[in-house]
């Protein structure tokens, strides 16, 4: 008997999990565009300063430009996209990073302040001037969007080097302006991208991020294995767990909850819980993972019960403990009569449900102790401490229950099983293989009694 055998490379990204990122991506990618139109708008249209929080508008005309670019390039290089429109994105791409690049070249960084002071005033330049930060994420992310789907060894670690840095350094630009919001000591917006600018630059990352999954060291996001599943449940709490320490420690020394000497301690302390108890939740998620794993490679896949290793596993160790304990044991083999039959008339479809049906047989008649295995194709096996008598009678169950299946079914299929069982003998010194080839035996014997009679 052939036992097919599957491979999964767990490391690979899951197709599903790639379609759930593209359409992430698209729905940044719209919410960047808007953010650009809005602002660019409330330039020209006066009454939209009125219909909008004062924290969406104030962009500056080459943030703006530079999300705009950026934006279109993400949009012309995805992998469904002609060579030329790809080409074209990466165009755009080097654009984003020679309009981040003016920053640093004080011609062109005083002619665009002039055109933010042309149309907005000087006091709006001076709060919302660039600062070299921000610049440079703009050029890095116009870097990594042409490195995105690169998949050379050596250039692809240049890339995820690239998204890295942009992740850290876009990620060090979000934790300033939110303690700034928060009024934590030490922090100051002085030379921080405005909200519009920071919230786009937010979105553009984390699409090149999702973007460099597919290829890059980010892919483990997206794998289907115990990895992956891993990493997309960790990395959000230790994205938010320091943030949540720094705002309460701000809480506590703003509110004078504790003394100001007793607050690092108060906080290690609590880190340290909150640390035990996500090892405590991660350990018990990766047991159930494990477990999943293991059922995985014992469990056929399409009735539940054991498959050929599975069976194998546990009816030895309940054939060992029988043997020590000088229990009855015995092993009964079942074969269906017609699935050959059911397939080539009735379609493979009706043949699945025979074999699901004849497996839930199967469990109703035996105990939840016995171990029940479907080897493979029209075979079944079930072994356990019974002897020749209660198999006897659970025998006859199977048979009424078949016929009540097959009736029950309106004729669509009919049920029939041939049957042999086997029992160990106490002075005899046997194997649970030696058990279950007599059971085998005992089967054909059946199934060449039952087509005797039919020719008779």
């Amino acid at each position: 008997m052939q036992i097919e055998s599957k491979t999964f490379f767990v490391d690979e990204p899951s197709q599903n999990l790639l379609h759930k990122a593209y359409f992430i991506e698209q729905i940044f990618l719209v919410l960047a565009i808007q953010i650009v139109i809005i602002n660019l708008l409330s330039r020209s249209i006066a009454f939209m300063n009125h219909l909008l929080p004062a924290g969406l508008l104030h962009m500056r005309i080459s943030s703006a430009i530079a999300i705009l670019f950026a934006t279109l390039a993400l949009l012309c290089t995805e992998n469904n996209r002609s060579l030329n429109a790809r080409r074209i994105g990466s165009a755009f791409a080097l654009l984003t990073t020679l309009v981040a690049c003016t920053r640093f070249w004080p011609p062109s960084f005083h002619a665009l302040s002039q055109l933010d002071h042309f149309l907005d005033g000087p006091q709006s330049v001076v709060q919302q001037q660039t600062g070299m930060a921000s610049a440079f994420a703009f050029a890095l992310l116009g870097i990594v969007i042409l490195l995105a789907p690169v998949r050379r060894y050596v250039s692809g670690r240049i890339a995820d080097v690239c998204t890295s840095l942009l992740a850290l350094l876009v990620l060090v630009l979000l934790s300033e302006s939110l303690f700034e919001m928060a009024h934590i000591p030490g922090s100051s917006n002085v030379n921080l991208p405005s909200f519009p600018t920071l919230i786009c630059l937010v979105l553009l990352t984390l699409v090149s991020i999702l973007r460099r999954a597919e290829f890059g060291i980010f892919s483990v996001f997206m794998g289907s294995g115990m990895g992956g599943r891993v990493a997309r449940i960790v990395t959000p709490i230790l994205l938010i767990l320091p943030f949540l320490r720094e705002l309460g420690r701000a809480r506590l020394m703003n509110a004078q909850l504790v003394p100001a000497r007793y607050a690092t301690a108060i906080l290690t302390s609590a880190a340290t819980a909150i640390s035990f108890v996500f090892l405590l939740f991660l350990v018990r998620l990766m047991n159930g993972m494990q477990n999943e794993i293991h059922d995985l490679t014992l469990r056929d896949e399409l009735t539940g019960l054991y498959n050929f290793r599975g069976f194998n596993l546990f009816a030895e160790q309940a054939f060992r403990l029988a043997r020590r304990a000088k229990l009855p044991f015995g092993v009964l083999f079942i074969d269906m009569d017609n699935l050959k039959i059911i397939n080539d008339e009735l379609g493979h479809s009706v043949g699945s449900v025979s074999l699901i049906e004849t497996a839930k047989l199967l469990s109703s008649t035996f105990r939840e102790t016995d171990v029940i295995g479907r080897l493979g194709g029209d075979e079944f096996v079930v072994a356990g401490q019974f002897d020749a008598q209660e198999m006897s009678i659970s025998i006859d169950r199977l048979r009424s229950a078949a016929a009540a299946k097959t009736l029950h079914a309106g004729n669509r299929f009919f049920l029939s099983l041939s049957m042999g069982f086997a029992a160990t003998d106490a002075t005899a010194d046997e194997t649970l293989k030696s058990v279950v080839a007599r059971a085998d035996k005992a089967m054909y014997k059946d199934k060449r009694a039952k087509k005797r009679l039919i020719l008779a």
